[in-house]
C-alpha cells in the first residue's frame, strides 16, 4: 500500500508506483475486484523496490472429496518489508520547496558539507505521486504530459551550462598548474583566433584591469579566467571537473540522471569530428559556456569540496535500511546491503595546499560580503555566506533559454549547509537565484537556533501560470534587496540542455465514454508452437534422422465477444 502524506513534498527523489510490468492484466480482469500488488517505476521507489517490498502470505486450504472446501491447514502471515530511511530533513525540504515556487521552472539541492548527506532536493513544478496509486487517471497522465514546463522532470539532476558557477573548477584547475600568484588584465575582452570574447562588463562600459584570482572570482571577470583557464589548460579543467563529481553518475539511482559534459579534445573528436579544438573552445569552458553542462546535484557537491577545505563526498540520499525489528538488512554475503558511512571520492589535498585551497575560499566571500561582489543580495545578519553567482544562455529544444545559478555555503568559518539553485528562465543569477538560496539558507539557520518553526505539511503541486516567464529578480518579505553588479550571459556559444527523463510508464486507466463505458484494445494472444522433439537415444547413436514433422495447425481462436 502506498500514501504520501505529505502530497507533492519530495515528489521527484520519492518517484511513483505502478502495477508490475509482469502482472497478467486479462487474468486480472476475470474477477469482480482485483487489487493487484505495485511496484516502483521510478526514484528512490524504483531504487529501493528490493527492499520495500514485503513477502505475501499464504493460506493453504484442504477440498473434501466432494470438491468443498471444509478447512484451512495452515497459514503463513505476510512479512512487511524493510523501513528504508533517507537522509532528508523534512523541515528543510520544505523550506526549499516554498522557496522555490516563487519561480516556475527550477531546482535546489541542499547538502551537509560535512558527509555528502542530501537534506533537501526540489524540483518546480512538481507533481503529485498520489494520483498514481494505484494507477492515474487518463486524463491526468496526459495532463502531465502535455504540460510544457515538464513537471515530471527532476531539474536537480538535469544537466544545464553553469556559467560562472563553473568559475571555481577553472580556478582549482589553476591551482593545480602553480598560477596562484598569476595576474592578467581585463580591458573588455580576449581575442583568440578571428572570435572575440567579451567580458561581461564591456556593455556596462568599464573594465576589470589587472587582476589576481581572489578579486577575479569576486567580480567575476570573464577577461581573466579566459586567459587563466587557457594557462591551466583544458585537460587540468576536465581532471579537476571530475574530481569534484562533474560529469560522472553520482550513484543515486536517481532516475533519468544526466551526467552532463566535460568537454575536451578527445570529446570534440567523438562528437564534433568536424570541429578542432582550440583555445577559444577553452575560454568558452573556462566560464562554463560552450558545450560544457552540469546538474545542481553536481555543482552543489563542487561546492561542497569548497566549502569542508578539499574533500570531495559521493552525495548521500539513503541513509540506512532497516528491518523491521530494527537490525540492518544484509546482502546474500551477509553484509550491510546499503552502507550507512558516507564516501569519499576525491581528496582535494592530494593536489593542492590548505592555503591553495583558501584562496578560492576568500574569492567566494568576497562575492557575496564585499562592494562589488556579484553575489551581495545573499548577505545575512549575523552570518557570513560564501558563494558565486552565475547566468548561462543554453537551448532547450529549440528555444533559447537564460540560466541563473547560485551556489553557496554557510557559515564561512564552519560551515553546515550548501546550497545550489537554477532558475530556466532567470534574467540573472544574482537577482533571482540569490535571493532563492539566501531564504533557504535563513530560514534553515534560524530553525537551528530556535527562531524559526517550520511545519511539515500536505503540499500541493508547484505550477506557475506561466513558467516560461522571463524573471527579472526574487524578493521575499524583509528580504535583502540591496545587491552586488549583475553579470550577463557570455552569448559565443549556446548548449542544448539534456533534461532528465522520466521513468517507466505508470498504470493508465482508460477513460469511460458518456455511456460509461470503457473500451479497451484488443489484446494479441500467441498462438503456441510445439516445441522441437529431443532425439531418443538410439537416433543419437546412430545418426538417425527424424521424419519430417507435419506442421500442427493452429488452435480455434474464438472471434467477437465471449
Amino acid at each position: 500500500m502506498r500514501s504520501y502524506v505529505y502530497g507533492a513534498l519530495a515528489a521527484h527523489l520519492l518517484g511513483y508506483v505502478g502495477a508490475p510490468d509482469d502482472i497478467n492484466k486479462e487474468e486480472a480482469k476475470r474477477f469482480t475486484f482485483y487489487q493487484g500488488d505495485v511496484e516502483g517505476k521510478s526514484n528512490i521507489e524504483k531504487a529501493m523496490d528490493e527492499f520495500l517490498r514485503g513477502k505475501p502470505g499464504v493460506r493453504y486450504l484442504r477440498r473434501n472429496a466432494k470438491g468443498t472446501i471444509d478447512g484451512v491447514l495452515r497459514e503463513d502471515p505476510p512479512k512487511q518489508g524493510a523501513n528504508v530511511f533517507l537522509t532528508l530533513d523534512s523541515r528543510i525540504q520544505t523550506i526549499a520547496e516554498e522557496a522555490l515556487r516563487a519561480v516556475g521552472r527550477a531546482a535546489a539541492v541542499v547538502v551537509d558539507p560535512n558527509n555528502g548527506n542530501i537534506l533537501a532536493m526540489v524540483s518546480v513544478p512538481s507533481f503529485d505521486p498520489n494520483t498514481f496509486i494505484p494507477s492515474i487517471k487518463a486524463k491526468d497522465w496526459q495532463a502531465l504530459q502535455k504540460d510544457e514546463a515538464d513537471p515530471l522532470v527532476n531539474r536537480a539532476v538535469s544537466a544545464l551550462p553553469p556559467g560562472s558557477t563553473f568559475k571555481l573548477v577553472t580556478a582549482l584547475a589553476g591551482l593545480r598548474k602553480n598560477l596562484s600568484n598569476a595576474h592578467f588584465n581585463c580591458s573588455g575582452g580576449v581575442s583568440y583566433g578571428d572570435h572575440y570574447f567579451k567580458c561581461w562588463v564591456a556593455e556596462k562600459h568599464y573594465t576589470h584591469g589587472t587582476l589576481g584570482l581572489v578579486d577575479a572570482i569576486k567580480v567575476s571577470c570573464d577577461s581573466f579566467f579566459y586567459q587563466y583557464g587557457n594557462a591551466a589548460s583544458i585537460q587540468l579543467i576536465d581532471a579537476t571537473g571530475k574530481m569534484m563529481g562533474l560529469g560522472e553518475e553520482s550513484g543515486l539511482q536517481l532516475t533519468g540522471e544526466q551526467i552532463g559534459i566535460l568537454p575536451g579534445p578527445e570529446w570534440m573528436q567523438v562528437h564534433h569530428p568536424q570541429e578542432r579544438w582550440s583555445q577559444a573552445q577553452t575560454a568558452n569552458v573556462s566560464i562554463g559556456q560552450g558545450y560544457d553542462l552540469v546538474s545542481p546535484l553536481q555543482l552543489a557537491m563542487a561546492y561542497v569540496t569548497i566549502a569542508n577545505g578539499g574533500v570531495c563526498y559521493y552525495p548521500r540520499l539513503v541513509d540506512k535500511v532497516l528491518n523491521q525489528d530494527g537490525s540492518p538488512v544484509l546482502d546474500e554475503h551477509g553484509k550491510i546491503a546499503v552502507p550507512q558511512t558516507p564516501r569519499v571520492r576525491s581528496d582535494l589535498h592530494s593536489e593542492l595546499s590548505r592555503e591553495q585551497i583558501d584562496l578560492v575560499r576568500k574569492g567566494l566571500w568576497k562575492v557575496v560580503n564585499e562592494d562589488g561582489g556579484t553575489g551581495g543580495r545573499a548577505r545575512l545578519k549575523n552570518v557570513q555566506v560564501a558563494g558565486k553567482t552565475g547566468t548561462a544562455q543554453a537551448t532547450d529544444r529549440g528555444h533559447k533559454d537564460t540560466i541563473a545559478w547560485f551556489a553557496c555555503f554557510a557559515p564561512f568559518d564552519n560551515p553546515k549547509y550548501v546550497v545550489a539553485v537554477m532558475v530556466q528562465g532567470g534574467e540573472h543569477g544574482g537577482s533571482v537565484a540569490g535571493p532563492i538560496a539566501t531564504r533557504i539558507l535563513e530560514r534553515t539557520l534560524a530553525m537551528d537556533e530556535g527562531n524559526f518553526d517550520m511545519t511539515v505539511a500536505w503540499l500541493a503541486p508547484a505550477h506557475k501560470p506561466n513558467p516560461f516567464q522571463m524573471i527579472k529578480d526574487v524578493n521575499y518579505a524583509g528580504g535583502n534587496v540591496a545587491g552586488g553588479d549583475e553579470e550577463n550571459a557570455d552569448e559565443s556559444q549556446n548548449a542544448d540542455v539534456q533534461m532528465a527523463s522520466t521513468g517507466g510508464a505508470p498504470d493508465v486507466e482508460p477513460e469511460a465514454d458518456a455511456q460509461g463505458k470503457v473500451s479497451r484494445a484488443p489484446v494479441a494472444r500467441a498462438i503456441p508452437v510445439e516445441p522441437p522433439r529431443r532425439r531418443n537415444f538410439f537416433e543419437r547413436l546412430f545418426g538417425g534422422k527424424r521424419p519430417a514433422a507435419q506442421p500442427t495447425p493452429p488452435p480455434a481462436r474464438r472471434v467477437g465477444p465471449r
